[in-house]
């Protein structure tokens, strides 16, 4: 049986040429994968997120084939008020799931390996993190069984649930399972939406496309919500993310940009990535001008209801983040996520394992009864 061997990337170039590997084995995941464990979004990402992070990509080679990858950097991390040196996935808060990809017939022996090239470079990091991993990830218990065999302290957490549907049976069927309320919600929305002028939804697919529409998108986007905290598509870094982003998925057959128009002009929109059998909700705003017609919940619906009767379609739509109470409306299901923080077992790590694992554990419990206590009040 051929050795497995390993090899870190740390280099943007050589990240760049692995491509075909990655794509290969990205390729065999199936509906087993996401669009977010892909090539294209690593090397999006990486692109304008990385910051001052250091690539720490591992690749887990058999017989001279990738049969496994760990899309990982190296920063530093502010754990509560302590800094450490973290070896961490890519992502951020664009970044709905993370995983590792694996060969599925090599799961044991390449996280064996992950496990043991991890332990041996603990000199290189003070925290392992691995944030925002879906709960029924098979590699998320087989990587604590192994690292728990190095002995080191680590702490498995839950982060969010984020709801998802399961797509089929028809928008007739679907939208009769929900309240009755919800649904005459629904239709007071779109009649007082209708009386305000002509309404359509469109769908955008390829970048030139993406090009055309880019300025309205824009426009509603400095409109929004998010434009107040912050964290709005108009955002220079997000903007460029984002456009580099659609070029990527569009190449890929993956770019779903739903758009909703009032009387010729973009008055809400939502970005998704659309591949392996899933349709991710990846950001979504409306025109504050237009709060009073509620056009993201028309529009949400207007998705919702032609992913469903759409013949062959997608199995699974991801709302994505946390089960905020607007998702309520169409969702009873979601997908737990946890964070898994291991800890190198030096002594500036074990006093940060003792404060994230102890001291801020303890006051956040203090925290909920505070809470609680003032709820009941």
């Amino acid at each position: 049986m051929p050795a497995l061997e390993i090899e870190l990337i740390s280099d943007p170039e050589r990240l760049a040429a692995l491509k075909p590997e990655w794509d290969a084995l990205f390729a065999e995941q199936g509906e087993r994968g996401s669009v977010f464990m892909s090539h294209s979004w690593y090397d999006c990402w990486w692109m304008h997120f990385r910051g001052g992070s250091e690539l720490f990509v591992l690749v887990v080679r058999k017989g001279g084939r990738a049969v496994g990858i760990a899309p990982l950097m190296r920063r530093w991390l502010n754990l509560h008020g302590l800094p450490v040196r973290a070896v961490c996935f890519m992502t951020n808060g664009n970044s709905l799931h993370n995983d590792f990809l694996v060969h599925e017939p090599d799961r044991d022996e390449v996280l064996r390996e992950l496990s043991r090239y991890l332990c041996e470079e603990r000199g290189s990091w003070n925290l392992l993190q691995f944030h925002h991993v879906p709960a029924d990830s098979p590699n998320c218990s087989a990587l604590v069984e192994r690292l728990s065999r190095c002995r080191i302290p680590f702490h498995l957490s839950p982060t969010y649930d984020s709801p998802y549907l399961e797509v089929g049976g028809g928008w007739q069927q679907f939208i009769s399972s929900r309240s009755q309320r919800a649904r005459k919600t629904l239709r007071n929305i779109g009649n007082n939406l209708w009386r305000c002028g002509e309404v359509e939804v469109s769908e955008v697919k390829s970048y030139k496309e993406f090009l055309l529409v880019r300025e309205g998108i824009l426009q509603v986007a400095r409109n929004s919500w998010t434009q107040r905290v912050g964290d709005s598509l108009a955002h220079p870094v997000n903007s460029a993310f984002f456009d580099d982003l659609a070029r990527h998925a569009a190449q890929a057959g993956w770019l779903s940009l739903w758009l909703l128009w009032l009387d010729g002009r973009i008055i809400a929109f939502e970005y998704h990535l659309r591949g392996c059998g899933k349709q991710h909700a990846l950001r979504a705003s409306f025109d504050e001008e237009f709060r009073r017609l509620s056009p993201g919940a028309f529009l949400e619906a207007e998705i919702l209801k032609r992913l469903f009767d759409e013949p062959g379609g997608v199995l699974r739509f991801d709302f994505g983040g946390s089960f905020d109470d607007y998702k309520k409306r169409w969702s009873d299901t979601s997908l737990d996520h946890v964070t898994l923080n291991t800890f190198n077992g030096g002594l500036y790590s074990r006093i940060a394992a003792f404060h994230e694992l102890t001291v801020v554990d303890a006051a956040r419990k203090v925290r909920d009864r505070l809470r609680e206590k003032h709820g009941k009040a």
